[in-house]
Order: structure tokens, then C-alpha cells, then sequence
């Protein structure tokens, strides 16, 4: 039976969280208090420095010798479960696709055990379902987070591919990445170079425009010509060598 004690812990470690929410929501939606930029300057002060910090100093607590194996397994099971469920969903359905595969996935295995999870863990069991939550936040941060960048990755050189070469992307035998490339998420530009090679069939690389590449002057390169992305505003360039009979392109 839980009593009124068990409930007003549980809404002491609770309330504060949501109240902040509100307030942040309230200062944008009704009183106009942040404006969208700066709005966006907070979400990346969030996302580079509180978030990494906030995992570092609950990570840091962890004694990787004194886990518990049975639950992290379990944990790590019920993931696997559901991502074998959405792969077969996303490619045996008409309705399933990468996009919401990856959506749902992160949805159900992944919870916000950080900023919810453990104060309300800590607040209902003790301290000691605390530390275990912070066990699965250790492997989350080093084998599912870079699992979900990877399928990130993989969803925006698809969509590349796919809007870059559409009547010739099932001829391409080869995509090579610059390494100057960070990632494919569209924040950066990005140039293709398309080109038939020996064997009859078409290689392509992906490499990172830069300011002279895109002021070429007559000469150096041509047929460069913008093309709009969904990849979030990056624009991609298809070169051709004006130097190299090579036919490049598509």
C-alpha cells in the first residue's frame, strides 16, 4: 500500500522537473520572454556542454566491477527483441521504414533516465534502483547512442543517394566518404562526384565543399549545379571535370 509519505517523495523529486518544463514552455509559447534564436543557442548549450556533463558525473559514479550482469542482460535483451521486431516491420511491411523504426526504438528502449528516471527511481525504491539505472545509462551512452548515430548515418546517405541518383541509384557499386566529412545529417555542404569507371559501373564520393569549390572560377570545374536536399537545408553539388573526358554526374 503506498502511503501519503511514499507519494509526496515521489512528487518532490517530480514536480521541480516539470515545473521547469512549463516555465520554459510559458517563456517562449505565451510570454514571449526568449526569442527562437535564442531558444536555439540554449538547445545547443544543452546538447554540448549540461547534457555531456550531466552523463559524465552520473557515469563517473558507476563501478563497472560491481554491475549487475542478470539486469544489464535483461536490459540488453528486450532491446535487441525490439529492434530485431522493428527491422522486420520496417522491411517486410509496406507501412514500416527506416525513419520511424529509428523513431520507435528510441521511444521504447531508450527512456529519459537522466533528467526522470533516477530522481523518481531514487524517490520510490531507494538508492539503490538509482544505481541501477545508471548502469544502463553507461551502456546506453557507449553501445545504443552510437547504434542510433550509426542508423542516423545510414538514413541520411540513403536519402542522399536516393534524391542525388534516382533513376541510377541501383548501379552504384562503390560510395566512398571524404574524410574531411564529419556526417551526413546535412548541416555541412556537400559535394558528390559521380563517375563510370573501367568496369562499366558507377562509383560515387561524398566529400565537404568549401568556399573555393563553390566560387570555382571558368576552367577548373564544371556542370556544378545546386540541388536542393532534405538532408536539412545542405546543398549538393553533382562536379564534373572539365579536364577529364570521364563522363561524371548524373
Amino acid at each position: 500500500m503506498i502511503s501519503w509519505h511514499d507519494l509526496y517523495v515521489v512528487l518532490t523529486a517530480v514536480i521541480p522537473l516539470y515545473v521547469a518544463m512549463i516555465l520554459a514552455y510559458g517563456s517562449v509559447r505565451w510570454w514571449k520572454i526568449f526569442t527562437p534564436d535564442q531558444c536555439s543557442g540554449i538547445n545547443r548549450f544543452v546538447a554540448i556542454f549540461a547534457v555531456p556533463l550531466l552523463s559524465f558525473h552520473f557515469i563517473s559514479t558507476n563501478n563497472p566491477y560491481a554491475m549487475n550482469f542478470r539486469f544489464i542482460a535483461a536490459d540488453t535483451l528486450q532491446k535487441i527483441i525490439m529492434l530485431v521486431v522493428l527491422c522486420l516491420w520496417a522491411n517486410l511491411t509496406k507501412n514500416g521504414s527506416l525513419e520511424w523504426s529509428i523513431t520507435l526504438f528510441s521511444l521504447s528502449t531508450l527512456p529519459n533516465t537522466l533528467v526522470m528516471g533516477i530522481p523518481l527511481l531514487i524517490a520510490m525504491y531507494g538508492e539503490y534502483s538509482g544505481s541501477l539505472m545508471v548502469q544502463v545509462v553507461v551502456l546506453q551512452c557507449i553501445i545504443w547512442y552510437t547504434l542510433l548515430l550509426f542508423l542516423f548515418e545510414y538514413r541520411g546517405a540513403k536519402m542522399l543517394i536516393m534524391e542525388q541518383f534516382p533513376e541510377t541509384a541501383a548501379s552504384i557499386v562503390s560510395f566512398k566518404v571524404g574524410s574531411d566529412v564529419v556526417s551526413l545529417d546535412g548541416q555541412d555542404f556537400l559535394e558528390t562526384d559521380a563517375e563510370l569507371g573501367n568496369d562499366g559501373k558507377l562509383h560515387v564520393t561524398v566529400r565537404k565543399s568549401n568556399a573555393s569549390r563553390r566560387s570555382l572560377g571558368p576552367g577548373s570545374f564544371s556542370g556544378i549545379t545546386p540541388r536542393p536536399s532534405n538532408l536539412t537545408g545542405a546543398e549538393i553539388y553533382s562536379m564534373s571535370s572539365s579536364r577529364n573526358p570521364t563522363p561524371r554526374g548524373v
